[in-house]
């Protein structure tokens, strides 16, 4: 029955495809008002964006139906860590490795083994590692009372890397050292007095190997911070597993928290909740509208945009593109997808993002 049901899907998708701008449905999506897709852009063609709900055997399908639905698809633009590494399994399993361009997103080894062998493109990196060191860091100085230099506009930028095929073998390594405990920590922004023990938590918004940079960085800066860090990861990326690690937190006297939202609408009151009590600061993904004190992390708007350069690059002649994400009510979600979006489109950089 399954089988016979994504046979009917994908049909149906087929027919949709065949019929083109005739009377065919246009797709929309949160954070990207004012486009609808398919959109032409330029020579680019960028068919959607699809979703897998942070379902790895889902991103797998969606990536196999759209090879199925579109065999002559340019480039799939994979925007979560474990995007890529399925599209290539979903590439391999319909013998088109090295027909299609492929762009990814963070630092999972099967990507970096992608780039390696030529299957990629080339990927965009956080610095993960440096959120949980820094948001351990500057979590410890606010618990404290002691001084951190907030952004006028709350918006603490980590830069991001950009690896291809000339720099991968010494950025694997570099993960690899991350991994076993010996990474580089960044400089502190000042000399602390850490006599005070502290207590904060690193709450991510997944399980992924990508966290698990983001834990070492905890663990590394708890020893330069003289802090305990909990760093809890909701296994099934839901919003009411974060929700319970929160209300646990509040009652067992956590000091700071560092969050990843998944649902940033839709949680804005369970985290001021937590910012009544603690200092709260947002990193990975940002929820603005509540009281956390800032964002650290990456401009996802901007990295979007180098994604977008690199499928420029990848196929410079243009043709159809796919993007794959998890959950688009994520906000770095949005603000990736529309960085590659704008991109391909040609838009200027706009005034907020010029600076970052």
């Amino acid at each position: 029955m399954h089988l016979w049901l994504r046979f009917c899907v994908l049909f149906v998708l087929s027919l949709l495809t065949l019929l083109g701008g005739c009377g065919a449905s246009k797709e929309t999506y949160p954070g990207l008002e004012g486009y609808e897709f398919p959109l032409k852009a330029g020579k680019y063609t960028i068919l959607g964006i699809r979703t897998d709900g942070h379902k790895f055997d889902q991103a797998l399908a969606n990536a196999e139906d759209t090879i199925t639905v579109h065999p002559d698809i340019a480039c799939m633009v994979g925007l979560w860590a474990y995007n890529p590494p399925k599209i290539l399994i979903a590439l391999k399993n319909r013998n088109k490795q090295g027909e299609v361009a492929v762009v990814g997103f963070d630092e999972d080894s099967e990507t970096l083994q992608g780039i390696k062998d030529g299957h990629i493109e080339g990927t965009i990196v956080q610095q993960p590692f440096v959120f949980g060191y820094k948001s351990v860091e500057y979590l410890a100085a606010m618990i404290r009372d002691q001084p951190v230099d907030i952004p006028d506009n709350k918006i603490w930028t980590v830069p991001v890397k950009i690896i291809t095929s000339e720099n991968v073998e010494s950025f694997a390594a570099e993960v690899e050292n991350m991994r076993s405990g010996k990474g580089t920590p960044p400089e502190a922004d000042r000399k602390y007095d850490t006599s005070q023990r502290v207590r904060v938590a690193f709450v991510t918004n997944s399980v992924d190997p990508f966290w698990q940079l983001a834990e070492e960085g905890c663990k590394l800066a708890a020893l330069a911070f003289n802090a305990r860090v909990d760093v809890r990861m909701p296994p099934n990326g839901q919003v009411e597993e974060q929700k319970r690690y929160i209300d646990d937190l509040i009652t067992n006297n956590c000091q700071g928290l560092a969050i990843s939202p998944i649902d940033p609408v839709n949680q804005g009151s369970m985290i001021n909740k937590a910012c009544d009590v603690m200092p709260v600061i947002c990193q990975d993904s940002d929820a603005p509208k509540t009281k956390r004190r800032f964002y650290l992390g990456t401009s996802n708007y901007m990295a979007g945009r180098e994604a977008g350069k690199l499928v420029k690059k990848a196929i410079p002649d243009g043709g159809k593109v796919m993007i794959f994400v998890g959950k688009m009510e994520v906000l770095n979600a949005q603000e990736r997808s529309r960085g590659v979006v704008d991109e391909l489109m040609g838009k200027p950089i706009p005034a907020q993002f010029a600076s970052e």
